[in-house]
């Protein structure tokens, strides 16, 4: 043999038996990434360099603000170099300038378009506005430039499966999901180690804007059990909210709080992770944490888990009434536990409520009425709900005038800016104060916690204004009521 072939047969050798043959995964994102353009290429020139250099000293100073101006000065004086835009997109972040410090990613990748971070900040957040093609091309590179970053890796493939199961990718998909459990792991040792709520939150709210909910549920769960109290305060907190914005049932919550206090022992929540609750009062706020997005099953199945540990908190009953009766209707147990709610708190307002919609659901409108204006004189800000409620009550007695003042009254409290300002404001405050991530915008919260219940209004109005009967018996036909 000639020393060319022997040279040859080696290198066949090496590549096919050392590895070198590209992955499954690679083979399917070298074809999403398509063509990359070459960097450009030329000399720094001098002014800019001096910009960017006094801007580095403003961020070794911690002004951020301030070192945005000479970053931008810099990108103005030299516009072939990535460096300056790459010093202005991270200055623009750390004030909070997000959509602006994309844009400059964008500016770093036109003038390096291998870049590693510019590659998964463009594709991220390609991914959270929609950009399916742009996304998929964007991360694909990311992926095939790869930095080694553990995290990194877990934010690229949980938006790559997401962006793939969307286009129905399915042989990419099967080709990525059998390599992401790796990453999935590597990453959520990452983060235990580093022990920064920070941290954990960040990588959760980025998950979630990514539509990966499911794998920052999963996160979340993995890491709860190895973090400190502070920490597991804030996975604990947001994981009946994850769990609900991936369609859970709450099972999981539950089987993470049991797995954590054995013995019957204290669970910190946040915000006050210092102060541990019991499983019972843990599981109860889970379950209100999971009705305030509208995850009916996983409310009640986090309720009845606490009401079978505590049958006597009253909040905890009247919760797992409520959420049973808008779901089933006024059956023999939600009747049961309606009363059972009353008789061990009836003087809370939501109780008194909560026991009224049940008996005009049951077609009992003359016990529901006392119930509702005794709930609206005990209450410190009227409900519209209840307002609503009362109407229906009224209206099923044949007093229309009283039932139109009733509608009217709860139309005036939903139909005020500063009604909404207020539901905004509270959401705002859960996502800083107690949850750390949100999983839906204050305006798309507060149309599905009041928006409904105000079209109703309106559309019962409307058909009185128009001499037609308003959909209120409609509402009581869940156990056959007239």
């Amino acid at each position: 043999m000639n020393r060319h072939c022997f040279v040859a047969a080696i290198l066949f050798f090496v590549t096919s038996f050392c590895g070198a043959q590209p992955s499954d995964v690679e083979s399917f994102l070298v074809t999403f990434a398509g063509k990359v353009a070459e960097p450009l290429a030329a000399p720094t020139v001098h002014q800019a360099a001096r910009e960017y250099i006094l801007a580095k000293q403003f961020v070794d100073q911690g002004k951020h603000g301030h070192a945005v101006s000479h970053f931008s000065r810099a990108t103005e004086l030299d516009s072939f170099s990535p460096a300056p835009w790459v010093g202005l997109a991270i200055a623009l972040s750390e004030i909070g300038r997000v959509d602006s410090s994309v844009q400059a990613w964008r500016e770093v990748l036109r003038r390096h378009p291998t870049h590693h971070a510019g590659l998964l900040v463009v594709g991220l957040a390609d991914a959270r506005k929609g950009d399916i093609d742009s996304a998929l091309r964007g991360l694909s590179r990311s992926w095939l430039h790869n930095n080694g970053d553990k995290v990194e890796a877990l934010l690229r493939e949980a938006a790559l499966l997401a962006l793939l199961t969307f286009e129905q990718h399915e042989e990419a998909l099967a080709a990525l999901r059998r390599e992401f459990q790796n990453s999935f792991d590597r990453a959520v040792s990452v983060l235990i180690n580093s022990r920064n709520r920070a941290a954990w939150l960040g990588v959760l709210q980025q998950l979630v804007d990514v539509g990966a909910s499911e794998i920052a549920t999963q996160v979340a769960a993995a890491g709860a059990p190895h973090v400190n109290p502070k920490v597991r305060g804030s996975l604990l907190t947001v994981l009946p909210l994850l769990e609900a914005a991936s369609n859970g049932d709450g099972s999981l919550t539950h089987q993470v709080y049991v797995q954590l206090s054995p013995d019957g022992q204290l669970l910190p929540l946040a915000p006050k992770w210092n102060e541990p609750v019991s499983r019972a009062e843990a599981l109860s706020i889970a379950a209100q944490t999971m009705s305030l997005v509208g995850a009916v099953d996983g409310a009640v199945n986090l309720n009845t888990a606490s009401f079978e540990i505590d049958p006597d908190d009253a909040l905890t009953v009247n919760n797992l009434a409520w959420m049973k009766l808008i779901r089933d209707g006024a059956t023999e147990e939600v009747i049961s536990l309606c009363k059972y709610a009353y008789e061990r708190e009836p003087d809370k307002s939501y109780i008194m409520d909560t026991l009224g919609w049940m008996y005009a659901l049951n077609g009992e409108p003359q016990k529901a009425i006392p119930l509702f204006v005794q709930s609206l004189q005990s209450s410190i800000r009227p409900s519209a709900e209840t307002y609503d409620h009362l109407g229906d009550a009224y209206w099923m007695l044949g007093n229309e005038a009283s039932a139109l003042r009733a509608w009217q009254t709860a139309a005036s409290l939903l139909n005020t800016n500063e009604s909404k300002q207020s539901y905004l404001e509270g959401y705002n405050n859960m996502v800083r104060s107690v949850w750390g991530i949100s999983v839906a915008t204050p305006e798309a919260m507060y149309d599905l916690e009041l928006g409904e219940l105000a079209r109703n209004i309106m559309r019962k109005l409307a058909a009185i204004n128009n001499g037609e009967e308003p959909e209120v018996s409609a509402r009581v036909q869940i156990n056959g009521a007239n």
